[in-house]
């Protein structure tokens, strides 16, 4: 039965043919699973010329009674696909619809194992009497250039060229006889974005096509199409976006941080580890991809440079080799060609020198980095006693420096009834370093020295009712691991030792270590050479 067209409307007609395919063949179609229903289908006029964009609306019900709406529309086929969770048999409401004409009818589905079922029905969408094809009711975007374009003068394309097509009732370009002016406008844009030209004419494709330009501001473009048809009613596209990012670097927006400020480089020749830099132009965007940034150290050997990535980003390998670091702490410089803008949207606390540097100019930043060496532990008292307190630093041989992120610390008490308490189970964080008198980098503006170097622990009763003999410590056992390398230390009563000096009666280290006594009676143990 064909329905009635709103007034006002010209008169058209559609036959509508919708193939709803049901699957369920005891295994998943399509990548669902054995409860979901596939429908397809596809819409057509009364010539099988497919209607493309007509809106499709699928409404049921779960077996929790939850209404389940899906919305989708037809391709530039005329077809549509959609996938339907059900547990059982569900009645589902398909409703089609193009311009203000709408059609719906209710099948029942079955996720039925084993089968396909596939049920057809024709919907009728106005009548022979009212289709008027060729004249201009819809604006669809055929083609888009770009998704981005970056801001002017960063090197990058600022331009993206938008065609969008003018199509009649049945989805089909509207001809030359039926040429109108379309009209660009934006829905949304940033400073100094512009539209060229502001009005075509469509071709013999109902082609219009316009060129979106970038100012020297990031931000979101919203790009409408509008015209009009024969009879002065008014109809536009759907908004079409596109981003403007991607300036010059900026001195508030460019960071560079090491994979780990502290890494075993004074272990062994060859040791590397990564620096990360970070650029952005003075909206936080990230800056054009291929904006060069060159390396330079103080120490070791350093990728000389690269060219940042989609993300403003980019990283390079920094080698432990001749010169190594006098007190074991380099620095890592990274610097690229700056813009003048004039930072207005980072508060000036944060930034202080927003515009420092103009076009052509230096932006640089430099980051310390601590060579580390073998481990060493010093613990005292060095013989394992029963209530004792014990003061523990572990640090590198060479320079006194902590140890590289990541690095173990235990302690075990072994004998009866005894354990051990306080820092007995730590894994070190990474060195921290401020260079808070401007004088450069060195060992002493490590800021968090004693937290991961210096620790403390004690020898306790651990009572067990269940044991009648007294508590007695017979070993602490300290155990070190992590990337400068490995040492153990075995702590036994006084004159238990077996070592058969008499200054390291007490003590068993690793084969291959090294112990000391400083003139406090505390033990130094160093790590064997790799």
């Amino acid at each position: 039965m064909a329905s009635v067209l709103p007034t006002g409307r010209l008169p058209f007609s559609f036959l509508a043919i919708l193939l709803l395919l049901i699957g369920g063949l005891g295994c998943d179609l399509g990548g669902a699973g054995s409860s979901d229903v596939t429908v397809t289908g596809d819409v057509e006029d009364t010539e099988s010329t497919p209607l493309v964009g007509a809106d499709v609306i699928i409404r049921y019900q779960d077996e929790t009674g939850e209404a389940i709406s899906q919305k989708t529309e037809t391709d530039s086929t005329g077809s549509y696909s959609a996938t339907l969770e059900v547990e059982e048999s569900a009645e589902v409401t398909i409703t089609v619809s193009v311009e203000e004409v709408r059609e719906e009818k209710t099948l029942e589905v079955l996720p039925d194992v084993g089968r396909r079922s596939v049920s057809t029905f024709k919907l009728n969408i106005g009548g022979e009497e009212n289709r008027e094809p060729g004249r201009p009711t819809d604006i669809l975007l055929q083609n888009q250039s770009a998704g981005s374009i970056r801001v002017q003068e960063s090197g990058g394309t600022s331009i993206a060229r938008l065609t969008f097509q003018v199509v009649d009732s049945t989805g089909k370009a509207i001809q030359a006889e039926q040429a109108v002016d379309v009209d660009f406008r934006f829905g949304q844009k940033p400073d100094g974005a512009t539209l060229t030209p502001s009005t075509v004419q469509t071709n013999g494709q109902g082609q219009a096509t316009v060129n979106v330009s970038s100012g020297t501001t990031a931000g979101v473009v919203q790009v409408v199409a509008e015209t009009e048809r024969p009879d002065g009613t008014a109809f536009q596209s759907k908004p079409v976006g596109l981003s403007v990012h991607g300036g010059l670097p900026n001195k508030c927006h460019f960071s560079l941080a090491p994979e780990r400020f502290n890494f075993p480089g004074l272990v062994d020749l060859g040791v590397t580890t990564s620096i990360q830099v970070f650029v952005g132009d003075k909206y936080g965007n990230p800056v054009v991809p291929g904006t060069a940034v060159s390396f330079s150290a103080n120490t070791g050997l350093i990728g000389g440079s690269l060219q940042t990535d989609d993300q403003g980003q980019g990283g390079v390998t920094l080698t432990s080799a001749q010169p190594l670091p006098s007190g074991g702490v380099g620095t890592v410089r990274a610097e690229t060609a700056g813009t003048d803008a004039v930072n207005t949207i980072v508060d000036p606390d944060n930034c202080p020198d927003p515009a420092d540097t103009g076009n052509e100019n230096t932006i640089s930043e430099t980051i310390p980095i601590v060579f580390s060496g073998r481990p060493e532990v010093e613990v005292d008292p060095s013989s394992a006693e029963l209530g004792q307190t014990y003061d523990l630093t572990v640090q590198d041989v060479e320079n006194n420096n902590p140890l590289a992120p990541g690095t173990t610390i235990q302690v075990q008490a072994e004998g009866t009834q005894v354990k051990a308490v306080g820092s007995t189970e730590v894994t070190l964080d990474d060195t921290a370093l401020s260079d808070t008198d401007d004088d450069g980098f060195e060992a002493e503006d490590i800021t968090n020295k004693d937290e991961i170097t210096s620790f403390t622990f004690r020898v306790v009763e651990d009572p067990d009712p269940e044991v009648a003999e007294d508590p007695k410590v017979e070993t602490v056992t300290i155990t070190l691991d992590g990337p400068n390398g490995s040492l153990e230390v075995v702590l036994t009563p006084p004159g238990a030792g077996s070592s058969t000096t008499a200054s390291a009666q007490s003590l068993t280290p690793t084969d291959g270590a090294t112990v000391r006594r400083t003139a406090s009676g505390a033990a130094v143990i160093r790590a064997p050479r790799q």
